[in-house]
């Protein structure tokens, strides 16, 4: 718990320390637009509709209120990964691991301080394993107190459904393959899921099209083989290829569930790299990483403790040279190759239009947020629902 604890002062010097990002701008115009459900198809509802709570803590920094979505999310995450760690037999030494991992690399601080639909879809997917390999007291409990855990699991199955839709697949089927649950359980925890589907299917829709049909401009078949590697590699150095290894060799001993999830999401992935020629991005796997880190944990006892030490600094040295950078950049990196860029310049109106990650609407959505000029955002969303 204190590896986890000592991960929150880092994200809140990085959420006080940046500019709202082009996607949680267009978050937060979405949030604000008139109705009840925000303007959106490309992406569901959940972000926005958090976003809009918090929108009313006008007395903190913009930055702050906005991003105690990510901070408490990332902190939920951490805590629940390490006792799905613990359940699958990690020893301390793993456990450790395990938080270090789910605090300090590279992707986890990110998603820790900026919003994002990972952490509300990532938590509610380690919940599911969690209920999906019972305590050896969960069969002691009543029947009803049984059926309430179901429904609330079902219930945070929905809400992570409504941030991101890769859970429409893996949730249910992290249900279905639940060891020692009753019918009636995996009935109660999939029903949430099915009542929210209508307001995925938009989403959904729009997602498919992004994953698997917008190719290259130039499609080959050297260039999704390319794209292919290039994603291998991404995962490799956000999570170390250490864990990542030693995980995939531990993942014959976990619960049927986890090793579903894990082929499921490399098939995804592999799949629409494949398909567009163009690596997916890299957090599209995390349910599959924090799997892998976990069964990486259950060995970590068995590593020297030489191996032990180059894990971490394989994971805290680049986090803090990126977390210096982000708050202060130093690294001699072009506009077009610093994922950090958009993180500046927004709140006095020359924010970096061409960095990686503005997209479309980055800008419009910018200036909604800051300038309080939200005309262009606004046709957007118009166009978007057309």
């Amino acid at each position: 718990m204190l590896i986890v604890l000592a991960a929150v002062p880092l994200r809140l010097a990085l959420a006080l320390g940046t500019d709202l990002s082009p996607d949680e701008a267009y978050y937060l115009a979405a949030a604000r637009a008139p109705g009840l459900l925000p303007p959106l198809v490309d992406h569901p509802p959940l972000i926005p509709l958090l976003l809009r709570l918090v929108d009313r803590l006008a007395a903190l920094p913009l930055e702050l209120h906005v991003r105690l979505v990510p901070l408490a999310f990332s902190f939920g995450l951490s805590v629940a990964t390490v006792a799905l760690a613990r359940r699958r037999g990690a020893g301390a030494a793993g456990r450790n691991l395990v938080a270090f991992l789910s605090s300090f690399a590279l992707l986890p601080v990110a998603g820790g301080f900026v919003a994002t639909p990972d952490g509300p879809a990532l938590l509610a997917l380690v919940l599911a394993l969690l209920w999906a390999d019972p305590a050896p007291d969960a069969a002691a409990a009543s029947s009803p107190r049984r059926l309430a855990v179901a429904l609330a699991l079902g219930l945070a199955g929905a809400a992570g459904a409504l941030a991101k839709v890769v859970l429409l697949p893996l949730f249910p089927l992290v249900v279905l393959l639940a060891r020692g649950r009753r019918l009636p359980e995996r009935l109660l925890a999939l029903a949430p899921l099915a009542l929210a589907a209508p307001l995925l299917a938009p989403s959904l829709a729009f997602q498919l099209r992004h994953a698997y049909a917008q190719q290259a401009p130039a499609f080959t078949l050297l260039g999704a083989l390319g794209a292919l590697v290039a994603a291998a590699v991404a995962q490799a150095l956000l999570w170390t290829p250490w864990t990542l290894f030693h995980g995939a060799r531990a993942l014959r001993a976990s619960p049927l569930a986890d090793r579903a999830v894990v082929f499921s999401m490399t098939a995804l992935v592999a799949a629409s790299a494949l398909a567009r020629a163009v690596p997916p991005e890299p957090n599209w796997y995390a349910p599959s990483a924090l799997i892998l880190v976990v069964a990486c944990a259950r060995s970590a006892q068995d590593l020297a403790p030489r191996a032990r030490l180059a894990m971490l600094l394989a994971i805290l040295v680049p986090t803090a040279i990126a977390a210096a950078h982000t708050l202060h950049p130093f690294l001699p990196l072009p506009l077009r190759a610093d994922p950090t860029a958009r993180l500046h310049g927004w709140r006095h109106g020359d924010g970096p239009v061409h960095a990686p990650g503005v997209g479309p609407y980055g800008a419009a959505a910018e200036r909604c947020v800051y300038q309080d000029t939200c005309s262009e955002i606004e046709a957007y969303f118009r166009v978007l629902n057309e």
